[in-house]
C-alpha cells in the first residue's frame, strides 16, 4: 500500500511539473517592427546611423504586460535569392550592388513584417523644390474649414543627379506666423498629423505638408486678407554624420488668408 501511494505521489508531482512547464511563457509576448538605423545602405558601405557610425538592425521585445525585455537576441534574414546586400560577420548590413533587399527579423517564433531596404549610391546634395503657388488659408465658419495646406519638398541626389532613396530628411519651421493662442498657427505634418521627417522615395524626393490654421492667426491684417506673409521651412539631411552639400536648404511659402462662407 505504501509503495502504491509513493508511486501515485511521484506521478502527481511529475504531472504538476509538466503542467507548469507547458503553461510557462516561451520568449517574448510580442516584438516590434524592424528598427532601422537608416532607411538605406550605400553600395560598398555598411549601414550607418544618423551620427555616421556603423549600426546594426534591431528588434524590440515585450512581455505580456507590454514592458520591454532586455538582452533578447534577434535573428535577421534576407529573403532574396540573389541579394544586393549581405550581413557581415558582426551582423552589420553591407551594400554590395544597387538594388534593394527584403529583410525580416525574428525572436523565438515571432517574426517582424518584411522591410524593403534600398542599396543606393552615396547621397551628396540636397536641394529645395520651389513652391510655385501661394498657400491659401481659408477662414471658414469653423476650425475644420479654416485650414490651408501646401506641399513642401526637398530632393536628395547622388553623383550624376541620381535620386537617392531611403534618406531621412528633416523639416523645421524657421519663420512662422504669430498665433493668437498657445497652440501654433502653423505646423508641418502628414495627413493632418504633426510629422517633421520623411524618407526619400525612388526619385530622391522627401515631402511633408505645411498647414496654416487661419483661426489661430494673430495678425489681423493677414486674417482680413489685406496682407501677404511668408513661412520659411528648412530641410536637412546627412550622410556619415555630415550634412549633405546644401544642407539645410530653405523652402519659402507665401501665405494669404481668404474668407470662405461655405
Amino acid at each position: 500500500m505504501r509503495r502504491t501511494t509513493t508511486i501515485l505521489l511521484v506521478a502527481l508531482a511529475t504531472l504538476a511539473v509538466a503542467c507548469l512547464d507547458m503553461s510557462a511563457p516561451k520568449g517574448p509576448a510580442s516584438i516590434s517592427v524592424l528598427q532601422l538605423p537608416s532607411g538605406y545602405v550605400v553600395r560598398g558601405d555598411v549601414m550607418r546611423d544618423s551620427a555616421g557610425a556603423a549600426a546594426k538592425l534591431g528588434v524590440l521585445a515585450f512581455d505580456g504586460d507590454g514592458k520591454p525585455i532586455e538582452d533578447v537576441q534577434a535573428q535577421f534574414f534576407i529573403l532574396d535569392s540573389n541579394p544586393a546586400a549581405h550581413f557581415d560577420a558582426s551582423g552589420t548590413l553591407v551594400g554590395d550592388r544597387l538594388g534593394s533587399i527584403r529583410v525580416i527579423g525574428q525572436i523565438g517564433n515571432l517574426q517582424t513584417p518584411l522591410a524593403n531596404i534600398p542599396v543606393t549610391l552615396a547621397p551628396l546634395t540636397i536641394a529645395p523644390v520651389p513652391v510655385k503657388d501661394t498657400l491659401i488659408a481659408p477662414l471658414g465658419p469653423d476650425s475644420a474649414r479654416s485650414v490651408g495646406p501646401k506641399t513642401i519638398s526637398a530632393i536628395v541626389h547622388a553623383v550624376g543627379d541620381t535620386g537617392v532613396q531611403g534618406v531621412f530628411v528633416h523639416f523645421a519651421i524657421t519663420r512662422t506666423l504669430a498665433s493668437s493662442s498657445e497652440a501654433p498657427a502653423v505646423y508641418i505634418g502628414d495627413v493632418g498629423k504633426p510629422s517633421t521627417t520623411d524618407t526619400t522615395d525612388g526619385s530622391g524626393n522627401a515631402t511633408r505638408t505645411l498647414y496654416v490654421l487661419s483661426r489661430r492667426l494673430a495678425d489681423q491684417a493677414l486674417v482680413a486678407g489685406t496682407k501677404l506673409d511668408t513661412v520659411i521651412v528648412q530641410a536637412s539631411a546627412t550622410y556619415k554624420g555630415a550634412p549633405l552639400s546644401g544642407s539645410p536648404v530653405q523652402i519659402i511659402v507665401p501665405v494669404r488668408v481668404t474668407i470662405s462662407i461655405k
